[in-house]
C-alpha cells in the first residue's frame, strides 16, 4: 500500500478530527523519506528563491549547504504543520498550509485566512486549501461539527442556569404576586420577558 493509498482511506474512516490529525502526523513521517512522489509538483517558496521549495502535497524540501533533503514537520500548539526556514542566518517558523497557498492558490481577493477544506488541519495538500475570509472560515467550522453551536444555559450570553429556568417552570404562577414572572425576576436579577420566555419555553427549549 502506497502512502497516498493510506491518506485515502484515512480520510474515509470514521475518525474524529483529532485522530486523523495524529495519524496524518505519522504518514508525514514515512513520506519524508520518498524523494518524489507521483504526480508532485515543486515551487520555490516565495522569499526563500534558490532555498527551499514546498510541492503540492505539502511537503517542504532544502537546498542549503549544497544538500537536497525533505524536511521534517513539526505540529504547532494548535495542531497545524510548521517548518523552519532559514535567511540571513535568522530561522523563522512557517505554517505549512500557508507556504502551500501563497505558492499554487491565485488571492485575487486578497482574503486572510487558508481553510482545510476537509477540516484536517495537517492535510494540507494542494487540492484540501482555499484562501477565505474569517467569517467563511468559522461557518466552515461550524458545518463540519469542528465548532459547536452553544445553546440554551450553555450560551456565553444566557441569563439563566438550566437549574433556574426548571425552578421558573416548576414553581412560577403567572400574576401571582410572590411567584409571578416579576418576582422571579427580581430574584435572578433578569427582565421579566426572561422570565417569561423560559417559562413558555420560548428560549432554553433544550432544558428538560
Amino acid at each position: 500500500m502506497t502512502v497516498d493509498e493510506a491518506k485515502k482511506i484515512l480520510l474515509a474512516a470514521n475518525l474524529t478530527p483529532l485522530e486523523k490529525n495524529a495519524l496524518h502526523v505519522l504518514l508525514e513521517e514515512v513520506e519524508s523519506h520518498y524523494e518524489n512522489l507521483p504526480g508532485e509538483e515543486w515551487r520555490d517558496v516565495v522569499g526563500y528563491e534558490g532555498f527551499y521549495q514546498v510541492s503540492n502535497f505539502a511537503r517542504v524540501k532544502s537546498f542549503c549547504k549544497g544538500k537536497v533533503k525533505i524536511l521534517k514537520l513539526s505540529v504547532d500548539n494548535k495542531g497545524y504543520f510548521r517548518v523552519g526556514l532559514y535567511k540571513n542566518g535568522m530561522q523563522k517558523m512557517c505554517l505549512v498550509h500557508i507556504l502551500v497557498a501563497k505558492t499554487f492558490i491565485a488571492n485575487p481577493d486578497n482574503k486572510p485566512q487558508v481553510n482545510h477544506i476537509n477540516g484536517i488541519k495537517t492535510d494540507n495538500r494542494l487540492e484540501n486549501l482555499e484562501w477565505t475570509t474569517c467569517s467563511e472560515n468559522i461557518v466552515h467550522a461550524y458545518e463540519l461539527g469542528l465548532i459547536k453551536v452553544k445553546t440554551g444555559c450553555e450560551h456565553q450570553i444566557a441569563k439563566l442556569t438550566a437549574d433556574q429556568v426548571r425552578e421558573i417552570r416548576r414553581d412560577c404562577i403567572p400574576r401571582n404576586a410572590k411567584l409571578g414572572f416579576k418576582a422571579f425576576a427580581k430574584r435572578f436579577n433578569v427582565d421579566e420577558e426572561v422570565i417569561s420566555n423560559a417559562y413558555h419555553r420560548k428560549t432554553y427549549k433544550n432544558v428538560e
